[in-house]
């Protein structure tokens, strides 16, 4: 950005709201009607729950005696450190380890496959997931032990519900063109299905009970796909194995949480100086959605600063949303696409008042991130935000334009369109901003994202399509442009019920490309590659079976769950 922007934001915003006018009524005759927000002020009247004074001490002894049991040596063999590093990145603690588990993982590629697997399958696959994991190369062919003369997963492992849970994870971490993961998976999957009514059944309660659950938790999200906080609450509730570990799992969320609580006060009262039911009536007012989406990217406490700047950034972009489908005209979007672009303030004089607050809203946020990189010798990073940015709102207008014109796209065309208008190209890129210290991006990072590598394309597929999924049918009830799976049904006269099995199909393939990308040697350094993945799997929370960003009362429940109730802790 130029150095006009103090300027910007003084003529432009963000405004007070005693100084809006009225709000025009929102596109058209069949505008969305959305839900109000179900938080109102929630956060703001959290009281803090963790007494720093009583729980550090035992909160960085318990870390000395993990970090023990991470470095203890193994005399047998490995299987025992294996499961352990699994808890201990499950159960959300493993930030603190980093080091110990990348030298343990390390020493285990580095010696004989046959001194941690033998002949056991559940072990073989966790092997082979922890270090693809960690983006060593191994080879799935490990697997091919336990076969039989056919080349079928030998029928004896059905009857082993942890060995099949285990490859059913494993498969997970495949890349393209690994087709004994698929035959894993296949295997796995049809054989978990209906473990219930054999192998489990044979399990006594209440084990049989937990087994159940794992069984059904896992065929509806594996261990690669869940957000970390999630999973380590989930886990928490379920873990049963070594005190100590748990209890600093048990304290460690809850200091996190409550420092999580701390950043959303901070960030409701900006959301709601914004007055965003007044002042932009059309659109969804979910900023604790927002922060959940953000806190899924990287909820680590170092990760302040930048889950401030993009749980920011992401609101102001649903809103921008909102306004490019449902509320202006594409001659007022093509306008103020091009006061963004330009920084030209002087052409958003015509425009109604909620898209003078959108443009003062990006030059309020572009400032902050050139201030929160001012220092570092970063000066570069906002500016490669600001391209991508560009080039969203360039496919938001598009949209537009063809909402406008009754233009029913051909798939190849909605489809390079509405990658750019997933915004996760761009997401990437704000993500960048904020990681300062040994994780701060290069400016070689960001012009990794502006080279739109694979792992953004399989992320932004992955957005694209479980979106239009589950939300095609409610944005064809107003004036909407088509979805893929209208565009898809179209062009290949094919029923809708074919085109959403083949889209999962093509989701499963992108996670194959990103898994790909996490390979050593990296193309970025891994800390940036895993905020893209975790986007990617906060899409796959958010968007799984609804589109609960939108109607959130369907996500209210982990919600809660990680930023409302604390983990109790027996005295």
């Amino acid at each position: 950005m130029s150095s006009s922007v103090p300027q910007l934001i003084a003529s432009a915003g963000p405004p007070n709201r005693a100084k809006q006018g009225t709000v025009p009524q929102a596109f058209g005759p069949a505008a969305a009607n959305y839900l109000p927000t179900l938080w109102v002020d929630d956060f703001l009247k959290c009281e803090d729950v963790v007494d720093a004074s009583t729980v550090e001490l035992q909160h960085e002894e318990l870390k000395k005696e993990v970090r023990k049991m991470l470095n203890a040596p193994t005399t047998v063999n490995q299987t025992q450190k294996l499961r352990l590093i699994d808890v201990v990145q499950r159960l959300g603690v493993s930030y603190h380890f980093e080091s110990e588990i990348e030298a343990e993982l390390l020493n285990m590629v580095s010696s004989p496959v046959s001194d941690f697997v033998a002949n056991d399958l559940n072990s073989a696959a966790l092997w082979f997931r922890l270090l693809r994991q960690q983006g060593f190369h191994v080879s799935p062919d490990i697997l091919e032990h336990f076969k039989d003369g056919e080349g079928n997963f030998k029928s004896s492992w059905v009857s082993d519900v942890p060995a099949m849970l285990s490859l059913y994870e494993a498969s997970f971490l495949a890349t393209p063109g690994e087709d004994i993961l698929d035959q894993a998976r296949t295997f796995t999957t049809q054989n978990l299905i209906g473990s219930s009514s054999s192998a489990v059944a044979e399990i006594t309660s209440p084990t049989k009970l937990m087994a159940e659950d794992q069984v059904s938790f896992a065929l509806n999200r594996p261990i690669r796909k869940r957000l970390p906080m999630l999973e380590a609450r989930r886990f928490i509730d379920t873990y049963q194995g070594n005190d100590s570990l748990l209890m600093l799992a048990k304290l460690d969320f809850n200091i996190v949480q409550q420092q999580h609580q701390e950043e959303l006060r901070g960030i409701q009262e900006w959301w709601g100086s914004l007055d965003v039911p007044t002042n932009f009536s059309y659109a969804r007012d979910r900023i604790v959605e927002c922060y959940f989406w953000i806190m899924g990217a990287y909820f680590e406490p170092k990760y302040r600063v930048a889950r401030r700047l993009l749980t920011k950034f992401i609101a102001i972009m649903s809103l921008t949303d909102d306004t490019y489908d449902n509320y202006a005209t594409a001659e007022q979007l093509d306008v103020l696409t091009q006061a963004i672009e330009r920084w030209d303030v002087n052409l958003i004089n015509g425009l109604p008042g909620s898209m003078k607050t959108l443009y003062g809203l990006f030059v309020y946020i572009f400032s902050e991130f050139e201030e929160a990189v001012s220092g570092e010798g970063r000066s570069f990073a906002p500016r490669y935000a600001k391209r991508e940015l560009d080039r969203a709102l360039k496919a938001f207008l598009m949209e537009a334009k063809w909402r406008d014109a009754n233009y029913f796209p051909k798939l190849e065309e909605y489809m390079e369109v509405s990658l750019g208008t997933t915004c996760y190209s761009l997401l990437a890129a704000v993500s960048f901003i904020g990681m300062a210290g040994a994780d701060a991006a290069t400016e070689e990072a960001f012009q990794w994202i502006a080279g739109e590598p694979q792992m953004l394309v399989a992320s932004s597929t992955v957005c694209r399509l479980m979106d239009d999924i589950v939300s095609h049918k409610l944005e064809q009830e107003r004036k909407h442009i088509p979805s893929a799976v209208e565009c898809y049904m179209e062009k290949y006269k094919v029923a809708e019920e074919v085109v959403v099995e083949l889209f999962r199909e093509r989701v499963a393939d992108a996670w194959k490309d990103i898994n790909k990308e996490f390979m050593r040697p990296t193309a970025v350094a891994t800390p940036l590659l895993d905020r893209i993945l975790n986007l990617t799997r906060a899409i796959e929370v958010i968007y799984k079976d609804a589109d609960t960003y939108t109607d959130s009362y369907l996500l209210k429940d982990h919600v809660v769950s990680i930023l409302k109730e604390p983990i109790f802790i027996a005295v």
